[in-house]
């Protein structure tokens, strides 16, 4: 064992605590649904705020993605990335990928069996510019800031006033009218339910994109 092995600073300890999991639904054409499983956690000696997002298998329109080809290499890619850990502010906003170098760790992993299950020049370049954004933690943490879901449990989770999303990703804010309701769960103090939806024009076409996130199984909640 090397002397900076030996003497190095370990990493943190960290506890994961008790899961909930959603069951969600974003419709914007196609239906995407997935689980996603959502878990404070605590950090040794830090003060901050961190939660474990896990996310399910993902469906379009009700069909495996896997039956799409491009619905399938984007999941694949994009599986690399949970379990995602993430810092969030007081405000809800997302400030850090704190797992990121488990993240960069899987997809040299998974990286050669992408680029030899999917063919085709657009599928390689789409996997070549993945792994050039999960390398670069500035890019992940960019990519989480424009998850609809993330961004809007976070928000609704720390009880901040957010007003901007980029509904669509990697391209110019929109404007748009947004309305976002939620119910608490009494006992655990966990977010229950999101109904959320945006309204907007892209290209000179009215777009809407929704969003609904029901927790697993419901227990009572109040508004």
């Amino acid at each position: 064992m090397g002397i900076f092995n030996l003497f190095g600073k370990r990493s943190p300890r960290v506890e994961i605590l008790t899961p909930v999991e959603y069951t969600v639904k974003i419709q914007y054409p196609s239906v995407l649904t997935f689980t996603m499983t959502v878990s404070r956690m605590k950090v040794e000696d830090d003060p901050g705020i961190f939660f474990q997002f896990e996310r399910g298998e993902v469906t379009v329109n009700g069909e495996a993605s896997s039956d799409y080809l491009a619905a399938d290499l984007a999941a694949q890619c994009g599986q690399v990335l949970y379990p995602l850990q993430v810092g969030v502010a007081s405000d809800g906003s997302i400030t850090r990928v704190f797992n990121h170098a488990e993240i960069k760790k899987k997809w040299q992993e998974k990286e050669p069996y992408l680029l030899d299950y999917f063919t085709g020049p657009e599928a390689i370049e789409y996997i070549i510019a993945t792994g050039c954004a999960l390398r670069d933690e500035g890019a992940v943490l960019h990519a989480m800031q424009q998850d609809l879901f993330l961004t809007c449990w976070c928000n609704v989770a720390m009880g901040g006033k957010r007003t901007s999303y980029q509904l669509v990703p990697f391209k110019e804010p929109v404007p748009y009218e947004h309305d976002i309701r939620f119910t608490i769960n009494k006992l655990t103090k966990m977010i229950d339910t999101i109904h959320a939806a945006w309204t907007f024009e892209q290209d000179g076409t009215p777009r809407r994109t929704q969003l609904t996130a029901v927790c697993n199984p419901i227990k009572a909640t109040v508004v």
